[in-house]
Order: structure tokens, then C-alpha cells, then sequence
């Protein structure tokens, strides 16, 4: 790879550099299927509100990023996610997906991303308006409005209301998920085509309970099995308790607060947008956002299952004792805001020989962000609506003995610029720079403090914890460079190399532990050939990515072997420590559109790779003064499959339209040292689409039409054992895919 990356520099300094669509290109013949154009990051098996993520080998964190009218939706991919002031419907125009190269020089990483694109008004008054429900009594009404006002003026009005109980409903709260969006904006459209400008404001109120977990019996051949009596993705695996009880970090004081509350986040956006066309035939874009929201989270995660026995201290609240299957939970309770602007300008445009075609852009973001974090342990039991366990009279347990913390600015100023260049008929030649400045400003409690160590009971109220001052400032840059080659008309060879290092950020000082200095850099390499004529678009690449001083944090289990930080001998305690690593996968992927016939098409994307953890070696130490030395390297990377295969076939006719979709994931490891592991399971879904008449259409759609359960998951228990036997027919809790879904959809247009 370090003589790829020299010539790929040498590359990018003979070229200049621009970013405009393929469809803008002089020639067919070196043209490939957009790939990002295949990719449906809008069907997630596990969420009806959120996109799905997709992985190009390395571990997913976070959730899928998102682009609206220019711009990310949130700052950071984090703590107030995208999904929570965002959603594909009417007050959208059709969402598109931008490919990894596209990201390299918008944001600078390597991934997919959604990019969408608000409804402005138009020359003349329109009204859309779904409406969905499905069996499980979700109901969700999407509507917009837009009509001109004169003189190329014109305002759009959208609200999006989601009400959604679940499939396993919840004791704790009526709904899982309740939506409200209201949007608005006003535009103005210039003569002559040459483009439109809007102002559009949007509120939401987004509050979701996280809570798509439940216990099976893992046999231990890589299949799970319901546990007697639960029914997974129907019952309800939280206790029926509505007010949660934390130690405030901030004040060191227990507060409480409703569980509803506890995980609602309020937003307001205003988006300013400008597209216009210049007389030279060039292309100005101008794209601002501000963004205020203020974020309560508090979903707690799964831990280990563990076995209590009247003598281990465990009650029910009215101090009867409790001994059974014991659930541990870790809560995190988030006390976040976000208060961002972001700005960018564009310039783009084609030579006078049309054979460049060039764009420059520069961003100036601003973030202002904080959160404190609280936390603690909780127990319950191990079946359908269970009941909150005591241990040792209290409800929990490790106040705060992981804890975050952090408070300041964010500024980021970037530039980039590239240029794709038809140097024949035959031969086509793209090459990106993208550089960034970025200054970290602001106040946390990290361990440069030794006052600021997390213990039980920590808080910022506590004598002898020092906040210290951030202020750290560091250089990013990415880059690409992508050839293709036509040998005969429409065949031809393809090849591209993506780069892109970044520093850590704001929330990355939230922590005990100072995060790293280092750049984590990311190199995406894949080339192969293209085919493509009027029933076959195709691609078939190796492909390599590798991912340099990656940062985690994870949460390890271990039995205690005598009384250590209020815990019992005998008891699991969890430990989060940070830590940094390498990971590589070498792959081959295969993506076709097949049209054998007018009306019909299936698309198919087959991969094979070998994801693996480098350089990772772990040394946990537990209250217990044991300390466990570990080495991952070269062992498979956990939850991600070896092999993947995307199926989806659609057929269209006179008024009607069949869809099917089906994707296939190979066996995923549970645990670090690839011990334990998950067999491959299927997502799938399928639907009918009729158009009535111009103004009135129906879609049926089903989500998991094979009713897989789609159990995933680790055992904190076993992530560090390489002696798989205890684990035979063990309880374990996890996630799990949507349940056999029929959804049903209205739309009118008028």
C-alpha cells in the first residue's frame, strides 16, 4: 500500500481537482452504474425510523450519517443523531446515497452516507400526504404543502406525526417511538431556470425508547432458541418502573426523572440554501444551518445473565429474596446539547473543451456541544415483563464509576477540490484533496487530573475532581484518486484509492482517559472491471480498507474473586476501559443491475472478505487487583460477516409494481477471541406498489417475511474465554431484527 499511496500522490499533484455527477461526463463509454445509487440505506430490518448502516469492512459505530440540503444533519454523528431530526418522506424529494467518495471530500471519511434534499415550492400548488400503519398499531401521517406566492416566491409547509407502540410493547410507556415534525420554508426561484433560494425552519420532538432486546438459550453451534415462555421481538424485557433514579454527575445529588423524559430530544434547524447558475456556466452553491437541540438519553445497554442464589443479596423492592436468572443492565443517562452552525460555498463547472469538470468548496462549522453523563448498574429478571431487582436494598448499583463529562467548541475550517477528467473517449481520471483545520476547545475531567479517576459515587461536585482545560488543535487531510479504463465499448478496468485521516473530537474527551493525540487514519483501495449495456450494469472488484490507531471503548465482564468496589466476591463486575487498535479486511465484491426484459430487474451485490483485528493486545484490570492479558490480532473481527449477498428483484407493469428484497449475512463472531459465534440468517422484505390514478396510490410491504429472529449480540461474560464448553445451552440476552411486519401505505397527490 505505501507505493499505491505514492503514486497516488504524484497523481494528484498532476491534476486538478472537481466533483461534479457522472451524469455531467462527455462520454458514455467510460460511464459505470452509480454504486451508491444501488445501496437502499432506507430498508433497516432493525428500525422503522432509522437508515441502515453498511459496512465496508470495518466495524460499524455509531449510526448512518446523513446529509440534508448541503449539510450533515447533526455535527456529530453522535449523542443527538441524525435519525432524531430526520426522515425520508414528503417534505423530501427522493433520497439519494452518496458513496464513499463522495464522503472522503464532504467529511472526511470513508463511508456511505443518505443525501437528501428538502421540497421547495414550485411555479405551482402541490399536496402530498402518506399515511401508515401496520399490525403492530404503529400510525404515521406524512404531509406537505407548497404553492407559489408571486413573483417567483413561493412557501412549503410539512409535518411528519409517528406513533408506534412496538411489537413488544412496553409496561413502562405507551409508545416505543413518538414523532413530531413540523416544517417550513420560503424559497424563491429565479428566471430563466437559473436556480431557486430558500430559508427552511424545522422543529422536532423525537422520543424513542430503545428496547429491541431480549433472552434465548445460545445452544452453542452457532443457533439460538427462545427461552421458555419469552417470545422474542413480542414480549417485553423491561420492568414496568416509570421514573428512573441516578446519581447526577454534575451535582453529585440522586435526581429522577420519567423514563419518557428521560429519552426525548427537542431541535430546532434553520437551513439557508442557494443553487444559482452563473452566466459563464458555472454553478454557485451556498448552504448555512443552525442547529440548537438539547438530548436526554437514558436506554440502557445489555450485560451479562448471571444466577443469583438467596445468600447473593438480590430482593424484590418489598425486601423478598430474590434467586433465579438475574438480567444486568448498564445505564447511561445523556445530559447533552448541540448548538452548531455550519456554512459552506461551492464553485463548479466544465472546461471549455468539456472535458474537466471541476468543483471547489470551502466549510466553516462551529460547534458548541456538551453533555453530562451519568451512570449505573440495575438488575431484573430473566422473563416477560419482569420485575427490577434490589441488591442489597438498592435499585442500583456503580453510580457513576463510568462516567462522562465535557463542555466547550468545536471549530473546523476545510477546503477541498476535484476534478474528473475524460482524457479520451476511452480513458476517464478523478483525483480529490480535501484539508482541514480543526481546534478543540473547552473542559472535561480526563486523567490529567488524578482527581478526576472515576469511582463509585464520582461526580464533578466531589472534592478533588479538577475539570481540566482542552485546547488542542490538529491538521486533517484526505484525498482520492480513481481511474477507469474502456477496453471495448461499455467493458473496461476501474480503479480508486481513498485516504482519510482524522484527530479526535469534542465528545471523544468525555472519558476518563485522554483520548489519543494520533491521527486514525483510513485507506479504502478497490479495482476491478465494469460492464455495462442495455441489460447488464456490472462491477467486480477486490477491494481492501485498513483502519490505523482505532479507538473503542469496551465493556468486559469478570467474576470478582474477593469484595471489591462495593460488589461481592462471586459477583460480575463490568469494566470500560479505552483502548486503541488496527483492523484490515481484504475483500472481493460483486455488484449488478440485470434488466432481461422491459419492466423487470433484479439487483445483486456479492461479497466475500476477511475482516480481522491488527496490533490488539488488552491488559483489563479489575477491582480485584486481577489482571488479564490479552491478544486479539488477526483474529475476526466481531459482528461482521465474511460473506454477504443482496437479492432484490423488481418487476413493473401496467399500473402495479412487485419488489422483493433479500439480504444474507454469514456467521458473525460474538466474542474478541472467536470462540462463540452466531450462524448466518437472512433479512428480507418484499412488497406490492399500485397506482390508482395520478392523484391516489397503495404499497403493501412486509419486513422479515421469513419471521427470522435475527438474534445478535455479545456475551460480555465470555468476550476474553477461548474455552467455548460453558457456554453450551447458556441464557444470554441480545438484539434482534424487526418481527414479521405488514405495513400498508396510502398516498395521495394533489
Amino acid at each position: 500500500m505505501n507505493t499505491f499511496t505514492k503514486l497516488s500522490a504524484v497523481a494528484l499533484c498532476l491534476m486538478l481537482c472537481t466533483n461534479l455527477s457522472a451524469q455531467e461526463q462527455r462520454r458514455d463509454t467510460t460511464k459505470t452504474s452509480g454504486e451508491g445509487s444501488n445501496r437502499d440505506l432506507l430498508m433497516n430490518a432493525a428500525s422503522a425510523s432509522q437508515p441502515r448502516q453498511i459496512s465496508l469492512g470495518l466495524p460499524i459505530s455509531g449510526n448512518a450519517y446523513i446529509y440534508e440540503d448541503g449539510l450533515p444533519v447533526s455535527y456529530y454523528n453522535y449523542q443527538i443523531y441524525p435519525y432524531k431530526s430526520w426522515h425520508s418522506g414528503v417534505s423530501h424529494e427522493s433520497p439519494a446515497t452518496m458513496s464513499p467518495q463522495d464522503m472522503v471530500l464532504k467529511y472526511g471519511i470513508i463511508s456511505y452516507s443518505v443525501d437528501s434534499k428538502s421540497r421547495l415550492a414550485g411555479d405551482k400548488f402541490e399536496g402530498r400526504v402518506n399515511y401508515t400503519l401496520n399490525q403492530f398499531g404503529r400510525q404515521a401521517v406524512d404531509a406537505n404543502l407548497s404553492t407559489p406566492i408571486g413573483k417567483g416566491w413561493g412557501i412549503s409547509l410539512g409535518s411528519y406525526q409517528n406513533f408506534d407502540p412496538g411489537s413488544n410493547r412496553m409496561a413502562m410507556s405507551y409508545l416505543m417511538e413518538r414523532t413530531q415534525f413540523y416544517k417550513g420554508s420560503l424559497s424563491k426561484t429565479f428566471a430563466d431556470g437559473r436556480g431557486k433560494a430558500g430559508i427552511i425552519y424545522q422543529y422536532s420532538n423525537f422520543r424513542n425508547h430503545i428496547e429491541n432486546f431480549g433472552p434465548f438459550i445460545f445452544v452453542g453451534d452457532g443457533s439460538v432458541k427462545e427461552l421458555d415462555g419469552f417470545k422474542l421481538g413480542r414480549d417485553s424485557y423491561r420492568p414496568a418502573d416509570t421514573y428512573i433514579q441516578y446519581l447526577d454527575v454534575a451535582t453529585g445529588q440522586m435526581a429522577e426523572q420519567h423514563v419518557d423524559d428521560a429519552n426525548t430530544d427537542k431541535i430546532h434547524n434553520v437551513n439557508f440554501v442557494l443553487d444559482y447558475d452563473l452566466d459563464n456556466g458555472m454553478k454557485l452553491a451556498v448552504h448555512s444551518k443552525y442547529k440548537n437541540g438539547s438530548s436526554y438519553r437514558a436506554n440502557p445497554s445489555i450485560s451479562g445473565v448471571t444466577t443469583a442464589t438467596a445468600e447473593t443479596g438480590f430482593t424484590y423492592e418489598d425486601g423478598t429474596p430474590y434467586a433465579g436468572m438475574v438480567q444486568n443492565r448498564r445505564y447511561l443517562h445523556f445530559d447533552a446539547f448541540e448548538e452548531s452552525w455550519m456554512t459552506n460555498a461551492s464553485l463548479s463547472g466544465i472546461s471549455s473543451n468539456r472535458r474537466h469538470s471541476w468543483m471547489v468548496e470551502a466549510d466553516y462549522w462551529l460547534n458548541h456541544a456538551g453533555t453530562h453523563t451519568s451512570m449505573w448498574m440495575a438488575s431484573h429478571e430473566v422473563k416477560k415483563d419482569p420485575k427490577l431487582l434490589y441488591l442489597n436494598g438498592q435499585s442500583g448499583r456503580a453510580y457513576n464509576s463510568y462516567a462522562e463529562y465535557y463542555h466547550g467548541h468545536e471549530h473546523k475550517l476545510f477546503a477541498f477540490a476535484s476534478d474528473e477528467w475524460n482524457v479520451t473517449d476511452r480513458l476517464w481520471l478523478k483525483a480529490g484533496l480535501r484539508l482541514e483545520y480543526l481546534n478543540v476547545r473547552g473542559r472535561a475531567a480526563n486523567d490529567v487530573t488524578p482527581g478526576n479517576a472515576r469511582h463509585t459515587g464520582f461526580s464533578l461536585a466531589e472534592a478533588g475532581v479538577q475539570p481540566n482545560k482542552i485546547n488542542d488543535s490538529h491538521f486533517n487531510h484526505a484525498y482520492l484518486v480513481s481511474a477507469r479504463y474502456a477496453l471495448l465499448d461499455g467493458f473496461g478496468l476501474q480503479a480508486e484509492y481513498n485516504s482519510a485521516t482524522i484527530h479526535s473530537q469534542l465528545f471523544h474527551y468525555g472519558t476518563y482517559s485522554y483520548p489519543s493525540q494520533k491521527g486514525i487514519t483510513s485507506n479504502y483501495f478497490r479495482g476491478g472491471i465494469f460492464w455495462k449495456n442495455r441489460w447488464i450494469d456490472l462491477t467486480s472488484q477486490i477491494t481492501y480498507i485498513e483502519q490505523k490507531n482505532a479507538q473503542e471503548r469496551p465493556n468486559f465482564s469478570h467474576v470478582l474473586t474477593r469484595d471489591a468496589n462495593g460488589m461481592k466476591a462471586g459477583q460480575e463486575e463490568n469494566l470500560t476501559m479505552f483502548t486503541y487498535y488496527d483492523l484490515a479486511t481484504l475483500g472481493w465484491l460483486t455488484d449488478a443491475v440485470v434488466t432481461p426484459f422491459k419492466g423487470f430487474n433484479v439487483h445483486v451485490m456479492f461479497t466475500v472478505r476477511n475482516p480481522q483485528y491488527k496490533n490488539f493486545k488488552l491488559t483489563p484490570t479489575f477491582s480485584d487487583g486481577v489482571t488479564e492479558e490479552h491478544d486479539f490480532s488477526n483474529n475476526n473481527i466481531t459482528a461482521l460477516s465474511k460473506t454477504e449477498l443482496e437479492i432484490e428483484p423488481s418487476y413493473t407493469f401496467d399500473k402495479w409494481r412487485i419488489w422483493l428484497s433479500a439480504r444474507y449475512f454469514s456467521k458473525q463472531y460474538i466474542n474478541k477471541t472467536n470462540s462463540l459465534y452466531f450462524n448466518g440468517r437472512w433479512e428480507t422484505f418484499g412488497g406490492v406498489d399500485y397506482k390508482l390514478n395520478d392523484h391516489v396510490s397503495f404499497a403493501g410491504s412486509i419486513v422479515n417475511i421469513l419471521n427470522q429472529k435475527g438474534a445478535s449480540g455479545s456475551i460480555t461474560s465470555a468476550d476474553l474465554v477461548t474455552d467455548p464448553t460453558p457456554y453450551k445451552n447458556y441464557v444470554m440476552a441480545g438484539t434482534f431484527i424487526r418481527p414479521f411486519t405488514v405495513e400498508l401505505t396510502t398516498r395521495l397527490t394533489f
